[in-house]
């Protein structure tokens, strides 16, 4: 079962097959209001295949903000039609129940997603020009302004 994090509720939840270089993954895919999030049954998708690190509280959970996902669709997959979920810069192809419905439920969730955290919108408005990003601190997670040398909340050296 997903836990969680404050303010999130989930919409939609089933269980679901990621295809992966290494093989079929099965678990139950979970699309919240803020993220899409997969816990693996078995063993856990690579990290290099779309999902990065565990980011639950289990090791076998797996979070993508949805500030990273572009869209959904139905594809043709090796046993059938699947579930194809194109991200920022990878695609991940899932065996789910009701495709139709999937797409539905994840354009929708899109639709009414929070925005991108702060640091990623300062990076996209650097390269249309505008200002440098703020620095995070690697010691408390908070951000201080562009340039700084050390944290202004911790005083942590970057």
């Amino acid at each position: 079962m997903v836990l969680l994090q404050s303010g999130e509720t989930p919409i939609r939840s089933g269980a679901s097959v990621v295809l992966t270089q290494g093989g079929p993954r099965p678990g139950t895919l979970t699309v919240t209001n803020v993220a899409i999030v997969f816990e693996a049954s078995g063993a856990p998708p690579p990290q290099g295949e779309g999902w990065g690190l565990p980011g639950g509280p289990s090791a076998n959970e797996y979070r993508i903000g949805l500030w990273r996902f572009r869209q959904a669709l139905g594809a043709k997959g090796p046993n059938g039609p699947v579930l194809q979920v194109n991200l920022l810069s990878r695609v991940l192809y899932i065996q789910v129940d009701d495709i139709s419905g999937w797409v539905a439920t994840l354009s929708e969730a899109k639709a009414h997603a929070p925005p991108p955290p702060p640091d990623v919108q300062a990076r996209r408005a650097l390269k249309k020009g505008g200002p440098a990003p703020p620095t995070r601190c690697s010691y408390c997670t908070r951000l201080s302004p562009a340039g700084s040398i050390k944290c202004v909340s911790c005083g942590a050296p970057f």
